[in-house]
């Protein structure tokens, strides 16, 4: 069994194939430069050029979220506004969440103090339908208060154009009444 000598250009030829494979990992974590990646928004991406004969590598096109395809990625503003005189008003955000999930953020401001329970309806606000999805409460304190839900509702579902945000009154002599609703937009 013969041992082989490597020549002089066998072995430049190696450590380009070397560094070339070793530095693309770099150039793809961060990103290829672009926007943002030196002040001024200079692009400080060196292009990597492999040595001839050396291998080049392409990498795999990335998978888009299967749980975002064809949603609204950005948050739709719903504009709650007051009923039944409660002097409570605010803005919810819908967005798609994870599989078939829609996230609800809600704040409002009002008068006083008091926990209102929220969901989301079919109909109308001045025509409430059935109850779609339950909503954490809002508890206002010093007139301002928040919550954050994560209903089983996909998102195109509640954006048809024919569902609502309402939030009750929560005590007193009726503590369904509704306080405050909001249409959420159709999708277009």
């Amino acid at each position: 069994m013969g041992l082989r000598v490597h020549t002089d250009e066998e072995k430049r030829m190696k450590r380009s194939q070397l560094w070339v494979l070793c530095a693309l990992p770099l150039t793809l974590a961060c990103g290829g430069g672009g926007e943002g990646g030196a002040e001024g928004g200079a692009d400080t991406t060196a292009a990597v050029v492999p040595a001839e004969g050396a291998a080049t590598v392409t990498p795999a096109p990335m998978p888009a979220d299967s749980a975002m395809a064809g949603q609204s990625s950005a948050p739709s503003a719903v504009q709650m506004t007051a009923l039944n005189n409660s002097g409570v008003n605010g803005q919810t955000q819908v967005m798609a969440h994870g599989d078939g999930e829609t996230m609800v953020t809600v704040t409002l401001q009002g008068q006083g103090s008091g926990t209102h329970p929220g969901h989301i309806h079919s109909g109308t606000c001045d025509s409430l339908g059935p109850v779609v999805a339950p909503l954490e409460s809002v508890t206002l304190a010093n007139g301002t208060g928040t919550s954050t839900s994560t209903v089983k509702v996909p998102l195109a579902t509640v954006m048809n154009g024919q569902h609502v945000v309402n939030f009750h009154a929560g005590s007193g002599e009726n503590p369904m009444a509704p306080v405050v609703c909001g249409a959420i937009p159709g999708q277009s």
